[in-house]
């Protein structure tokens, strides 16, 4: 819901600009304001747009654990497909114009665990014109960013499961 009401904002911001910009060009048709003033005005309103729109607040929750109750009766790869599904849908839900929003997502495969620490690989792919995904490794095919891979370490303290990045190849 708070996505919705952001958005709609955005929306209102940029019809208001539309009706700016008409009333502008009206009035340096009719030579009633200097140019330069209406530029630096637009500018303005087009900066208090965006400014005001990236600084509402989202609540963000932690999106890389779940609770043990959530996991109960699950295996451990379950619960990290559980985790992984909340983070992707967590970037998928991101605004457009902030860090690391994506549109659609695919995880390939979860091996492991590699190890007694509970080490796993995991891969997956990610639609995003955001470059912040490309770093690192993966196919590039249009929007799409393919088999991005890295190990992953999942951590159970007293009440969550916790998915812990530890690095990629």
């Amino acid at each position: 819901m708070i996505t919705f009401i952001d958005h709609s904002l955005f929306i209102l911001y940029f019809f208001s600009l539309f009706i700016i910009i008409i009333s502008v060009y009206k009035s340096i048709k009719m030579k009633k304001i200097e140019t330069k003033y209406m530029a630096v005005m637009i500018i303005g309103i087009m900066y208090f747009a965006f400014y005001s729109y990236e600084s509402i607040s989202v609540e963000e929750n932690q999106y890389n654990q779940i609770e043990v109750s959530e996991a109960e009766g699950k295996s451990e790869k379950e619960i990290i497909n559980k985790i992984l599904i909340q983070e992707f849908d967590h970037y998928k839900s991101k605004r457009l114009f902030t860090k690391n929003k994506i549109f659609d997502y695919k995880i390939n495969r979860i091996d492991g665990p590699m190890n007694d620490k509970k080490n796993y690989d995991i891969s997956y792919s990610v639609k995003t014109i955001n470059t912040e995904w490309i770093a690192g490794n993966g196919e590039i095919e249009g929007l799409w960013i393919n088999n991005k891979s890295g190990f992953y370490n999942l951590i159970r303290n007293d009440n969550c499961y916790t998915l812990k990045y530890i690095g990629g190849l």
